[in-house]
């Protein structure tokens, strides 16, 4: 009997919408990277390729180099569920991460997207 309910709860679950892992975003517009005290501020402004895109994020990818010149970053949100309506337009999707000051040599942020990456001078 116990089996019988476990597997009903588990085709249950499964069948329901499946939790989405973040993803590329669909491009990114535009950039910036500021020093504030003693912490580097990035924003960025980007499209997604319809609506439902929700929690964006900015991860910043460990360096090649200790003394890499770029510190890069990929532009993430979660997706809407395949079976959610959604509005088939690009949408405007906005982040900001509040990040520790890079290492010695890094002088520009890259953020990348699924269809294109921009680099931006960090500024004070």
């Amino acid at each position: 009997m116990r089996l019988l309910a476990l597997t009903a709860a588990a085709a249950i679950l499964l069948s329901g919408q499946a939790i989405a892992a973040p993803q590329l975003i669909y491009r990114v517009d535009s950039a910036s990277a500021v020093i504030v005290g003693n912490h580097l501020v990035i924003t960025a402004n980007g499209a997604v390729d319809s609506g439902g895109w929700s929690k964006p994020e900015l991860i910043i990818l460990k360096p090649s180099a200790s003394e890499a010149k770029a510190l890069r970053t990929k532009f993430l949100a979660k997706p809407p569920a395949s079976r959610e309506t959604v509005v088939q337009a690009l949408l405007p999707i906005h982040v900001r991460k509040i990040a520790p000051l890079p290492r010695y040599g890094a002088i520009e942020v890259e953020v990348t997207a699924a269809t294109n990456s921009l680099i931006v001078q960090i500024t004070r």
